[in-house]
């Protein structure tokens, strides 16, 4: 068994600080380093329990507000570069680009080739088949909007 409070406290903050290793998220290492700094308390001042407990309860919230405040400026400031904006939208990556449309405009609809995938295109102009386009924005994220 455990014979000193200040080993049971570092004892609690290594738990803790492992279990940071299994547990998604990151907040149980401010908990154990707050247990590490109670232990370093315990083995100074040897207080009762409850204000180990209190010692606890304080030095928790100091370090868990340090952590996210740590945190919102490490998030903040990791912005991705411009030219990730458009990773998950393939289609708004076309827009600026010349396109030949593959088949005539029908109710204001055709199909223009990019790359070597085709795209259903809008229009507002009666195009003809083998015309150019200039891609001018996305619908829905599916239909390329061209003039």
């Amino acid at each position: 068994m455990i014979e000193s409070p200040a080993v049971a406290w570092a004892t609690i903050g290594l738990l803790l600080c492992m279990f940071e290793l299994f547990v998604p998220g990151v907040y149980l290492i401010w908990f154990g380093f707050a247990a590490f700094a109670v232990s370093g308390y315990v083995h100074f001042y040897a207080p009762e329990i409850t204000e180990q407990l209190i010692a606890f309860a304080i030095t928790s919230s100091i370090f868990v507000t340090c952590g996210l405040y740590v945190y919102h400026k490490i998030f903040k400031s990791a912005k991705p570069d411009s030219k990730y904006d458009n990773l998950n939208n393939p289609a708004q990556q076309y827009v600026g680009n010349t396109v030949t449309l593959t088949e005539d405009v029908v109710d204001n609809r055709t199909k223009v080739k990019v790359g070597d995938t085709f795209w259903i295109a809008e229009t507002e102009k009666v195009l003809k088949k083998g015309d150019k386009a200039k891609i001018t924005g996305v619908k829905d994220g599916l239909i390329l909007l061209i003039k």
